[in-house]
């Protein structure tokens, strides 16, 4: 679902900034449209070099905004799909392929297939499991971090409810019933840590350490 909404919203704001007059100031979509583009241009710019800004920058900038949907739409009652394991391996796996592409590009085949038994053919099984450690880092991480956080808060609402009617019924009387009262006051400051700061902080964790794995398969030299 939220990939198909992205996707109408990508092209709403592509449209609108195809139609939109260079000359002038811009506004509304396409002034937000423009500023998170160029935000993640630069991110990509200041981290992999100009040189890949235009070749990196659509990747980064789709996953920053994909991430940050997904970490916060639990704000909104739903099921964020980050808590889906599925999900974030397959974010990982693009990002992995992404990665070895990279690598082989920039290095061709024989440097590729060289870095597996470099600096000594001894080590060739550390450098495997090396190659595919980033691919369980980045999936777990994310997936970890969105799940407890969801879960933490399922049992906080739980918590707060039972001391909610027990309050209610010593001052009342058993038997009535009442609202999560105590909810309303206490769980949006945590909502506001574990859905809006950690969702954000997870969300930029996840494209600069794809940004870094990139980097370091990029010779020195570029």
């Amino acid at each position: 679902m939220f990939t198909v909404l992205l996707s109408i919203l990508a092209i709403y704001a592509s449209k609108k900034v195809d139609k939109a007059d260079p000359l002038q100031k811009p506004t509304g979509v396409v002034f937000w449209t423009v500023t998170v583009v160029d935000f993640f241009n630069t991110l990509v710019k200041d981290t992999l070099g100009e040189k890949y800004e235009t070749s990196y920058g659509p990747y980064i900038g789709s996953l920053g905004i994909y991430l940050l949907v997904s970490n916060l739409s639990g704000l909104f009652s739903f099921n964020s799909p980050t808590r889906n394991f599925s999900v974030t391996l397959t974010l990982a796996v693009i990002t992995w392929i992404l990665v070895q592409y990279t690598a082989i590009k920039e290095t061709r085949v024989s440097g590729y297939l060289k870095s597996f038994i470099d600096p000594l053919p001894v080590l060739l099984i550390p450098n495997i499991f090396g190659k595919i450690a980033p691919l369980i880092s980045l999936s777990m991480r994310l997936f970890g971090n969105i799940l407890s956080g969801s879960i933490i808060m399922g049992l906080l609402y739980t918590f707060l409810a039972f001391v909610s009617n027990s309050l209610v019924g010593l001052v009342v009387g058993s038997g009535v019933e009442s609202f999560n009262f105590l909810a309303v006051v206490i769980a949006p400051w945590l909502h506001g840590y574990f859905d809006v700061f950690a969702g954000c902080i997870q969300m930029y964790i996840f494209i600069v350490l794809t940004m870094v794995y990139i980097k370091n398969e990029i010779p020195e030299k570029n």
